[in-house]
């Protein structure tokens, strides 16, 4: 089976399966869903402990990957007992105290030599895609929280759907403007970034419960789409940092959780931060 056709019938699965989860398991400011991030956040950990690794076998960070998954658990909590307290906060602040710590008792095993570079990956695998992830459980405590889930999960997979569709279609001679990824396209990118825009405008003009004039979708919807390609952008970076194709081998045709979900995890705090900008969080 080729890989384009494994893409397909997963995405047939998981699509309609997150969908179905999210309409139907609401509980406990959708706790289902919640579960899902959760998961996700653990196995993207440890990709990107091995995208930053994969070159460095014997480098032993400061704490495991998994650890950061108490970011997006600290969220949860915060949001269910009291929104405006600051366990978010306290979590990173002993997270990397701890890393610092850790690398300050054990650095002495090669001279401290490699203690920045340590450091530096410890940071960069408890942030990513930790920090992003909270923005997901954040979401899930909107009023009519399923509406505002699914119309982001909307808008990011439009753009790539689209993105992809134009790409091949129109895009042969106008691909390479981003070295980071030479098969993205002009017409990708411009169909990528301006469809869901007016995808979101046109829902709001025909459902209030948005809260949002059209102008303001058309804004939403661009800029998820825009923080979704940089986002996709991003980890093709790390990727090619450590000359690897995917970041795992877990979903079938896409490889790893992190090239399923680093569109999303950027675009997250984009929407979210404007739909807070526009009042309809509030």
């Amino acid at each position: 089976m080729t890989s384009n056709a494994k893409r397909i019938i997963t995405g047939c699965i998981a699509i309609p399966a997150l969908l179905l989860i999210i309409l139907f398991l609401p509980q406990f400011h959708y706790l289902a869903f919640v579960l899902i991030v959760l998961a996700a956040s653990i196995i993207g950990s440890m990709e990107m402990h091995s995208i930053l690794t994969h070159d460095k076998p014997e480098m032993k960070l400061p704490l495991p990957s998994w650890l950061g998954v108490l970011l997006p658990l600290a969220a949860y909590l915060e949001y269910s007992l009291d929104e405006y307290s600051t366990i978010i906060l306290y979590t990173l602040v002993v997270l990397l105290s701890a890393i610092f710590m850790v690398e300050t008792i054990t650095g002495h095993r090669d001279n401290y030599k490699g203690t920045r570079d340590r450091i530096s990956y410890a940071v960069i695998q408890l942030l990513y895609p930790n920090l992003f992830a909270i923005f997901f459980i954040r979401l899930c405590f909107l009023q009519d929280a399923w509406m505002w889930l699914l119309t982001f999960f909307l808008l990011v997979f439009s753009c790539d759907t689209f993105a992809y569709f134009f790409g091949r279609a129109f895009g042969k001679n106008n691909r390479g403007i981003v070295k980071v990824s030479p098969n993205k396209s002009v017409a990708g990118f411009i169909a990528g970034a301006l469809i869901p825009g007016l995808i979101f405008l046109l829902l709001t003009l025909f459902i209030d419960t948005y809260r949002l004039s059209p102008a303001m979708g058309f804004i939403v919807g661009l800029a998820t789409a825009l923080a979704g390609i940089c986002g996709d952008l991003i980890e093709s970076a790390f990727k090619r940092s450590s000359a690897l194709k995917d970041s795992g081998v877990v979903i079938p045709g896409r490889g790893g959780i992190l090239d399923s979900i680093d569109s999303l995890i950027i675009a997250a705090p984009v929407y979210f931060a404007l739909l807070h900008i526009f009042q309809v969080t509030v």
